[in-house]
């Protein structure tokens, strides 16, 4: 061996002398070349020495599902090897597959199987061993008698799932399913309330000779459990406000579901950094006292943060907020963004209501400042608003006053003040709050002016913005999204810049600039994006968006000719790209870099668009 290593070395060495590289003696490169080559060897050696066993266990004769369960305990057993095998465990194991065959055979109702079994080597540390199975008559299910008692017997949930009990008569005895449909029914009297139940019978009967298997199950609820008294462990909130959140009063029912949701609750709100909500059960009560623990969080928060993006380029970011202003729950929070396109700073006192999670007030007051392409505005405001859950939507009604000082596409600067009123209503719904695979969102809002009440001008509003995402295959993701709006006014211009609508930009229509396409009366936009799967959290992505911003459909183009043309000339109203990207699934979002070329439009290149976040 160390002969074939001086030799190596002693080839690498002269290699490298005569390539210039390396000056040192024969003799010192000699002994750091053989050191080199000793560990490659070595360590080569052990990973040969120390690699585990490998198994490949060939089943014939069975189908799913019962063969997906016969091979999942056939490959636990490697797992109870030493390593390496101590002597006489390999020979153990194999002893043991016949046995372990049959009992996985078992839950699926077959009981008297046959097990042929062989086995042969493929190395010293691999072998394939080959199953041969007839698994016999199946098991079928005979008398079938279920049933709930107790005082939660006439529950909807319990009786719901009685009906829809899975096994009947004549059907192949799956003793899985009967093991699923006891934890099942346990589990929804608990969420009731029911917290001792008790399986006054559960026996599977089965004749090995007629191959029939009749089944008892038979669930006493017990007695109704109910909340006790809750207690706040904290120093800080007022206890009347503490007790809002909770969802239920002391001689409700007990619910499981609604200390989970109040944990979820105080854990959502600024006021505290931990919760522990603990029931505490006796024996001798069906009254459940409820501790609630909680360790108030900063009084301050500050985040600040440097970013980029292809629609506002360089921005700098922070948040400040003041959490404990009252023992009633009333905190402050502002944020303030700069950048070379739009500016913006936001103020906000919040004020909670009757339900502080979907019930709060506000007084807000803002600075936005922006100069999307050649238009410029200012906007300054106050307002005053309420935040509530109306359904299934999130409901946002505010009053503003609000002063533009605009011009719009280099026009001469404009002002205007006016009372705003909106209303804005969102929902949605996902599977994954960082990288859904599935899930939508909506919003709609509705707001307007009136010269009736202090504004210069007379307009409405409305703006619908639905979103989906869809995922077909475990590897693919389909995102659609639109953006519609309307404005009733009779000159458009009148409409400060904060308030217009535009297309164009990385969320709009990729291969135009930020809000490059408007401002107009019109606004609809949609886009159809498919990203694939390429190599772990990396996906390609390819996307086609269309639409526009205009003030008049039958002649996008202002009136270039005069007078509105007859038709609606689609080639001319809608804005079409298609494009190219790489999508990186990061922990925190989407991080998304784009390529995309208008069609139809010669004005325009290839234009790249960067983004980040969550698409919903």
């Amino acid at each position: 061996m160390l002969n074939l290593i001086d030799q190596l070395s002693y080839f690498l060495t002269r290699c490298v002398k005569r390539s210039g590289k390396i000056k040192a003696s024969y003799a010192h490169h000699s002994a750091l070349g053989s050191l080199f080559l000793f560990c490659l060897l070595s360590l080569g050696l052990s990973t040969d020495l120390y690699a585990k066993t490998k198994f490949n266990f060939q089943i014939q004769g069975i189908s799913e599902p019962v063969l997906s369960n016969v091979q999942k305990s056939l490959n636990s057993l490697p797992r109870r090897l030493s390593d390496p095998p101590k002597p006489g465990e390999l020979e153990t194991l194999f002893e043991q597959v016949p046995d372990t065959v049959e009992k996985s055979l078992a839950p699926y109702g077959y009981f008297k199987p046959e097990v042929k079994m062989s086995k042969r080597p493929l190395g010293k540390k691999e072998w394939t061993v080959y199953i041969q199975i007839k698994p016999g008559i199946q098991t079928r299910v005979g008398k079938v008698h279920v049933a709930i008692t107790g005082p939660g017997q006439k529950e909807k949930a319990l009786q719901t799932a009685l009906a829809e009990f899975p096994l009947h008569s004549g059907d192949p005895l799956d003793t899985g399913l009967y093991d699923q449909t006891k934890k099942k029914w346990s589990a929804l009297a608990t969420q009731a309330g029911y917290m001792s139940p008790n399986f006054t019978e559960h026996q599977i009967s089965v004749d090995k000779a007629t191959h029939i298997a009749n089944i008892d199950l038979v669930l006493d609820t017990g007695p109704q459990y109910y909340f006790g008294q809750v207690h706040f462990d904290q120093n800080f909130y007022n206890e009347d406000f503490l007790k809002r959140f909770l969802g239920f009063k002391p001689g409700d029912p007990y619910s499981p579901q609604l200390l989970m949701n109040l944990q979820q609750n105080l854990n959502g709100t600024p006021y505290f950094s931990t919760v522990d909500v603990q029931p505490k059960q006796s024996q001798t009560s069906t009254d459940i006292p409820v501790e609630v623990n909680l360790t108030p969080s900063k009084g301050q928060f500050y985040n600040v943060g440097v970013g980029y993006g292809t629609d506002t380029g360089p921005r700098l970011t922070g948040t400040w907020e003041a959490r404990h202003i009252t023992d009633t729950g009333q905190y402050f929070k502002s944020f303030i963004q700069l950048s070379p396109v739009q500016s913006t700073v936001d103020a906000r006192y919040i004020i909670p209501g009757k339900d502080p999670i979907n019930d709060q007030y506000f007084i807000g007051g803002s600075l936005l400042q922006e100069s999307p392409n050649t238009s410029k505005g200012q906007t300054e405001s106050l307002s005053v608003g309420k935040q509530q859950l109306w359904k299934t939507w999130t409901a946002t009604t505010s009053l503003s006053l609000q002063h533009d000082r605009y011009s719009l596409l280099g026009d001469p600067y404009r002002t205007d003040t006016m009372l705003l009123p909106s209303i804005s209503l969102y929902k949605n719904s996902y599977d994954d709050i960082v990288f859904p695979r599935n899930g939508y969102s909506s919003n709609i809002t509705i707001r307007g002016a009136s010269k009736a009440t202090y504004a210069d001008t007379n307009f409405a509003q409305i703006e619908y913005s639905p979103k989906a995402i869809l995922s077909p295959f475990s590897f693919s993701r389909i995102i659609l999204r639109s953006d519609l709006g309307y404005s009733a006014v009779s000159d458009p211009a009148t409409i400060p810049l904060s308030l217009q609508y535009f297309a164009g930009g990385s969320d709009s229509i990729r291969g135009y600039d930020y809000e490059e396409l408007g401002p107009g009366r019109y606004l609809f936009v949609g886009s159809a994006e498919y990203q694939q799967n390429v190599y772990k959290n990396w996906w390609g992505t390819a996307f086609m968006d269309a639409g526009n911003a205009v003030n008049d459909l039958k002649n996008p183009e202002d009136h270039l000719v005069g007078e509105d043309q007859p038709h609606v000339d689609l080639a001319e109203l809608l804005k079409k790209s298609v494009g190219l990207g790489v999508m990186y699934a990061s922990p925190v979002g989407p991080i998304e870099l784009t390529i995309a070329k208008p069609l139809g439009d010669n004005g325009n290149g290839l234009s790249f668009q960067f983004r980040m976040g969550g698409n919903l």
